[in-house]
């Protein structure tokens, strides 16, 4: 049977703040969200409304 004992590492003050402050690391600042870009398929499509129609051919 194996027997576990429990034992504390010994840590030296500038090892502990060291890893303090890897654990205490701040967050990033957020990025500014995507600004919206103008689409031109909106004009295209009131082009498209606003064209003349084709000719037709005269009546006889």
């Amino acid at each position: 049977m194996t027997v576990h004992t429990s034992a504390r590492p010994v840590l030296a003050p500038a090892d502990l703040a060291a890893l303090s402050t890897l654990v205490a690391e701040p967050e990033s600042a957020v990025a500014d969200p995507p600004l919206p870009e103008p689409n031109a398929a909106g004009v295209l499509l009131l082009g498209l409304l606003l064209s003349p129609s084709t000719p037709k051919e005269p009546r006889k």
